[in-house]
Parts: structure tokens; sequence; C-alpha cells
């Protein structure tokens, strides 16, 4: 193997011994054969460390990282950017698949468009056995959103983050993974950064499968996930329309909740894990801007499928919001 590949493939493990032989076959059997597999061990306390020292000892394209403290995947994330050797980056989930022909798809398109920053593929869900003609799901084509004003199209994007290929200058640029998203949510926000810098692209091929794996960080911690989603959207909302990004004008991020100008009893943990909150800055962002028709009336949209779902009852909600009303707060951004 050349000592600088093309590709990195960057791939979290933790207590995932059941699915990640089957993870790991699927991407050592591309047909694609320049790249590197960082493999992490966030201190798993299964079978997983056990296999991956066995698969790094029979191929040399495994570079095994062993972690002694679990750090998380945000962190885990960023620690494999940082290690990767290789212009190009992939993600993959230590539980999911990769169709033969993924990394050659989506290597062969950077090289044919370098302005593209990342690009996705569309996917297919399972549960037991993988099976791709079933549950599959076709992503539209991105662009990157212009510099325009507004954009409601900031909230809805559409790509399977575990499928992305990305360039690792334009990743380190934008400073890579940020330590306010847990449980999984960090894609999110260092998707819409990216776009920001780069074009975002999705190719049409079914090329990835995503396992419904129950025992996932996005099932257990969901809601937190959905919360942290959303934060996500908020800060892009207010990067793309002028405004200092929040997070990263809370230094410490002890004073994000100062920055949005919520009341005093309101800490960094309620941000993180409370849905509640991340509805009142919806609410906050749609009054207190000046945000034309179609948009306020997409956020408006987005506020009560966040009620629905997070099951947050309009007189909680209410109240929450009178709350930041009395504390009468002057944000700085």
């Amino acid at each position: 193997m050349p000592s600088s590949p093309l590709l990195s493939v960057v791939m979290p493990l933790y207590n995932n011994a059941e699915y990640f032989s089957t993870a790991l076959e699927s991407m050592l059997g591309q047909s694609f054969g320049d790249f590197e597999c960082i493999v992490i061990d966030d201190a798993s306390q299964d079978g997983s460390p056990a296999l991956l020292r066995a698969y790094a000892r029979k191929d040399r394209r495994i570079r095994a990282i062993f972690l002694n403290k679990n750090i998380g995947l945000m962190r885990v994330s960023q620690m494999g950017l940082e290690q990767a050797r290789a212009p190009l980056i992939a993600r993959m989930d230590s539980d999911d698949l990769s169709l033969p022909e993924r990394f050659k798809r989506q290597t062969d398109f950077m090289k044919r468009h370098p302005e593209v920053g990342m690009v996705g593929c569309s996917y297919f869900r399972f549960k037991g056995e993988p099976d791709h003609k079933r549950l599959n799901v076709r992503l539209p084509s991105l662009a990157r959103v212009s510099s325009q004003s507004f954009s409601y199209r900031v909230v809805r994007l559409k790509l399977c983050t575990a499928s992305a290929v990305y360039r690792r200058e334009v990743a380190l640029a934008v400073g890579g993974y940020r330590s306010f998203f847990k449980h999984g949510a960090e894609d999110r926000d260092f998707i819409f950064r990216m776009q920001e810098r780069a074009k975002v692209a999705n190719l049409p091929d079914i090329l990835y499968g995503y396992r419904k794996n129950p025992a996932s960080i996005f099932v257990q911690n969901r809601y937190a996930l959905y919360a942290a989603h959303f934060m996500g959207e908020i800060c892009a909302l207010y990067r793309r329309n002028g405004f200092p990004d929040p997070i990263e004008q809370a230094k410490p991020l002890a004073r994000l909740p100062k920055v949005f100008g919520l009341p005093s009893r309101v800490m960094l943990e309620d941000l993180q894990q409370n849905p509640l909150w991340i509805v009142v800055l919806t609410w906050m962002w749609i009054k207190r801007r000046h945000v034309s028709l179609l948009p306020r009336l997409f956020l408006y949209t987005r506020l009560l499928w966040g009620c629905l779902r997070w099951k947050i009852g309009l007189a909680s909600l209410g109240a929450a919001i009178a709350e930041v009303r009395d504390a009468g707060v002057k944000r700085p951004c």
C-alpha cells in the first residue's frame, strides 16, 4: 500500500462485536483498493478490540487505534479526521455496509469535480440480513446554498452522513467537528459548515446499507439527537443570515444560554438534551428576525413538528416562552 493513499476511511467502534466483522469485510472487499482504514475503538467492553486486533494483523490497510477511556463519538470522529493521511476521507459506521463499488464511484466523482467538498449516496435500510432491494432511500441531488439573506433549505439537508466522502483540507478549514454536539449529532452541524465552504452532492446510486440497530446511539438517545440536530440548523440560520455563530461566540460553551438570551436557570446541558429549549429558540428566531413569508411558514411547520415529535405540550411551551419574555435579556447576536 502506498505511504499516502488517496482515501482514508474512518470507522468509530464501540461495543459492536456482533456486526463489526460484516461491516469491515464489506469495506475491505471494495473494488477500489487505494485506501487506509482507521478504526478507533472507543474503549469497548465486549469482543470488539479482539476482533479489531485480528483483522489488523491480517490486512495492512487497517490502522487500529485503541483508547483506554471512552471519549464519545464526536471526539472519535475528530481524532479520525486528524489521523487521516489521505486527501479524501470516507465515513462508515461499524454496523453498516458499503457495497463493492461505493469507494470507486465516490472517489471518481470527486476527481471529476474539484469544486465539490463532500459527496454522499443513496442507501438502503435493513435490520437482519441485508437486502438492498427493500427500503431503498434515494436522496436528491444537492448543490451549495447561495449567499442570499435567507434560505429555508438550510433546515432540509438530506444526506446520509455515514455514506459521505469529503475533502480533508475543507474539513480542517471549517474546524472539523464541534464539541457542543453529542449523541451522534456532530455530523449534521459538520455538513452544514462544509456546505458553506464548498459544494455538497449526492450520487443517485444506492451504494450504502444503513442498519436499523436498536442498540445504536441514535436510538438510545434519539430525543437528545433531534434536539442537537435542531441546534445545528439554528446555528446555520445565524451564519447564513450574516450573524455570528452562537457556538463560536460562546467561549466557553457554558455561556451559550446567555448568548441566546435565555433565562439564567437554563444551563448548557438543557440546550444539549432538552428539546423544549430548542423549540423556544426556533420561536425566538421567527419572532425577532425579519423573515419572509415562505421561510416563516416553513419554520412554523418545523416548530410544530418538533413539538409533536418530542411530545412538548403547549402549556409547557407557553410557560417557557413567557419565561424568556420576562427575562428580557438582550441577545448579543
